[in-house]
C-alpha cells in the first residue's frame, strides 16, 4: 500500500507539472491570438498573468522573455512608449539574442526595441550545436551577440591548457559569428576534452562590462593508430662479445696441457728412456703454456664478435625503419581527425 501509495504521489506530481506548463503555454498562445487580431485589451492581462509573481504555474526562461516581448509590442500599440521600452529591456535582460522580425513588427516597435537595446547591455554565447567538423575543411561555427556597440574578446581553452587561444578581439555590434579552426595557438590540432568559450566584452555607450560562458566536449574520430615496433629483447640480441670465462678457459687449456706433457714427462723418465724425449716432453709442456697464456691476453683484450655485432646493427637497423613507416603511417592517419563536438551541461572542466 505504502508503494501503491508513492506511485500515486509521483503521477500526482508529474501530471500538476504538465498542467502547470500547459496552462503558461496555453495562456500565451491565446495572448498571441488575441495580439494577432489586435485585440490588445484582451491580450495585455493575460500577458501579465504570465509575468506576475503571484503566477502559479511553471514559466520557463523562453517563455517568460516571449511575454517581456510581446508586452513591449503591446504597449506600444497603445501609445505606452516608456512602458514598452521597460518591457523590451527585461525581454533583452534575460535573452541577449532577443530580436524582433520587421516582416511582423511596425516600426515603432522596432524603433522602441532598439533603444531598449542601446539602454541595455548585455553578451552571450549561443549554445554550440552538435557538429562533425573536418579541420581541413570546415569550421565550427561560434555565436555570439552583444546589445550594442562594444569592444569584444572572445577566447576558447580547455580544461588543461595554461592559456587560450583567441578567436576574436575587435568591436562588434549585435549578432556575430566567429569560426574556429580546430587548432590551438601553437597551431596543434586541439585534443579531445572539455572546452570553455568565454565571451567578455565593453560597451561603447555605456559604462559597463559583462562577460558569458558556454561549454562544450570535444571528441577525436580517427583511424586507430599502429602500434610500433616494441625494443629488441635479449633473446633476440646476439652476444657481441666473449665472455671472461673465456679467456680464462683457454689459459687453463693451456696449463692442462702443459701438466699433461710435464707428467708424461715424469713418467718416460722412470722408464729409463732417453733425456731428449724427456727434453722434448717439457719443451711441449712450456709451449702449451706459453699459448694459453697468450690466448688469455688476445681474448681479454680483443674479445668483440665481429659476426653478431653486424648482425644485431641490422637488426636494429630494420627496426627503426619499420618505427619510421609505423611513424608516418599515423601522421597521415591523424591528419584524417574529424573532431566531433557535443554541448556540454552549462558547466566547467
Amino acid at each position: 500500500m505504502k508503494r501503491l501509495a508513492l506511485g500515486l504521489a509521483v503521477l500526482a506530481g508529474l501530471a500538476a507539472q504538465a498542467r502547470a506548463q500547459n496552462s503558461t503555454a496555453e495562456v500565451l498562445r491565446e495572448a498571441h491570438d488575441s495580439y494577432e487580431r489586435l485585440d490588445i485589451e484582451r491580450a495585455l492581462p493575460l500577458l501579465r498573468q504570465v509575468v506576475s509573481p503571484g503566477w502559479p504555474f511553471e514559466v520557463t526562461a523562453e517563455q517568460r522573455v516571449g511575454a517581456y516581448t510581446y508586452l513591449g509590442a503591446c504597449l506600444t500599440l497603445v501609445g505606452k512608449r516608456d512602458s514598452a521600452v521597460l518591457y523590451f529591456r527585461a525581454a533583452v535582460e534575460r535573452e541577449p539574442f532577443t530580436d524582433l522580425d520587421p516582416r511582423l513588427f511596425t516600426p515603432a516597435q522596432l524603433e522602441l526595441f532598439h533603444r531598449a537595446r542601446r539602454l541595455t547591455f548585455a553578451v552571450a554565447a549561443r549554445p554550440v550545436a552538435p557538429s562533425r567538423i573536418d579541420p581541413r575543411t570546415e569550421r565550427l561555427t561560434l555565436t555570439v551577440v552583444t546589445t550594442h556597440a562594444a569592444s569584444l574578446h572572445a577566447e576558447l581553452h580547455n580544461a588543461v591548457a595554461s592559456s587560450g587561444v583567441t578567436l576574436f578581439d575587435g568591436e562588434s555590434d549585435g549578432l556575430r559569428e566567429i569560426p574556429w579552426n580546430g587548432l590551438l595557438g601553437d597551431g596543434r590540432l586541439a585534443p579531445p576534452g572539455r572546452y570553455e568559450l568565454l565571451v567578455a566584452a565593453r560597451s561603447r555607450l555605456l559604462e559597463r562590462a559583462d562577460s558569458a560562458r558556454v561549454y562544450f566536449d570535444l571528441r577525436h574520430d580517427a583511424p586507430p593508430p599502429e602500434d610500433t615496433v616494441a625494443d629488441l629483447t635479449d633473446r633476440e640480441i646476439l652476444p657481441e662479445q666473449l665472455p671472461k670465462s673465456a679467456a680464462r678457459g683457454d689459459l687453463l687449456k693451456g696449463l692442462a696441457v702443459g701438466a699433461s706433457a710435464l707428467i708424461i714427462s715424469g713418467a718416460l723418465a722412470n722408464g729409463h728412456l732417453g733425456g731428449s724425449l724427456r727434453a722434448g716432453a717439457g719443451i711441449v709442456a712450456g709451449g702449451a703454456a706459453v699459448t694459453g697464456g697468450i690466448a688469455f691476453l688476445v681474448r681479454r683484450h680483443q674479445s668483440d664478435i665481429p659476426e653478431n655485432i653486424a648482425a644485431n646493427a641490422e637488426r636494429r637497423a630494420a627496426r627503426l625503419a619499420a618505427n619510421e613507416a609505423i611513424a608516418r603511417r599515423n601522421a597521415e592517419k591523424l591528419a584524417q581527425t574529424v573532431l566531433l563536438i557535443t554541448p556540454a551541461a552549462g558547466v566547467g572542466p
